[in-house]
C-alpha cells in the first residue's frame, strides 16, 4: 500500500496555496483490494515530488487518479482548485511505455497533443523543434519509433509533454526501461 510521510503540520509550514491538494484518498479495486487508504498530501506550485515505493504500492494508480484517468473511492483531489477531470487542460501525462503511434514520425508524434489544441501549423512546428532540441533528438525527428531505441521512444513521450508547456506533468517512471 502507498505511504506517504507526514508533512510540516499547519503552524510549522509556511502558507503557501496548495497547487494539488489530496484529501483522505482511498482507491479500491473490484476485488475489495484496497491499494491506496487514507492518503493526504499537498503540493504547492513549484515544487517536485517523487513517489518511492515497492512495485504494486500504488503509486501508479494515485498519478492516474490525479489525472482524472482512474476513479477514486474515496477523498477528494483537487488541481489548483478543479477536480481532476477539468484540469486536464494544465496537465501531461508520461506513461511507463512510450505511447507512441508507430505510423508517426517522431516530430508527428510529438506534435499530436498540439494538433488536439488546435494550434496553428506553423507555432507547432516552432514548438515541437524547441523540445526535440531539448530532449536531444533534433536528428531523428523523421524517424518513425520502429528505428528507435527504448530510451529515445521514452524521450519522444516526454517530448510530446512538454510540448504542451503543462503547469503539472505527472511522470509514470519514464526512465526506467520497460520489462514487459
Amino acid at each position: 500500500m502507498l505511504e506517504v510521510r507526514p508533512q510540516l503540520s499547519p503552524t510549522e509550514a509556511p502558507q503557501i496555496p496548495s497547487f494539488i491538494s489530496i484529501e483522505n484518498l482511498s482507491k479500491e479495486y473490484l476485488n475489495n483490494k484496497q491499494v491506496i487508504s487514507d492518503l493526504s498530501l499537498t503540493v504547492t506550485s513549484g515544487e517536485f515530488v517523487s513517489l518511492l515505493g515497492a512495485s504494486g504500492c500504488g503509486k501508479s494508480t494515485l498519478l492516474k487518479m490525479i489525472a482524472g484517468l482512474s476513479s477514486i473511492s474515496g477523498g477528494s483531489i483537487a488541481i489548483d482548485g478543479m477536480i481532476p477531470r477539468n484540469a486536464r487542460e494544465i496537465m501531461s501525462f508520461v506513461f511507463q511505455d512510450s505511447t507512441l503511434l508507430p505510423w508517426r514520425t517522431v516530430a508527428r508524434n510529438v506534435e499530436l497533443a498540439l494538433e488536439f489544441e488546435g494550434l496553428p501549423k506553423p507555432l507547432r512546428a516552432t514548438r515541437v523543434d524547441s523540445v526535440l532540441r531539448l530532449v536531444g533528438l533534433s536528428e531523428v525527428s523523421s524517424y518513425y519509433p520502429r528505428q528507435l531505441s527504448g530510451g529515445m521512444k521514452m524521450r519522444v513521450s516526454i517530448a510530446r509533454a512538454l510540448a504542451t508547456t503543462p503547469r503539472l506533468l505527472l511522470m509514470d517512471e519514464p526512465l526506467v526501461p520497460s520489462t514487459r
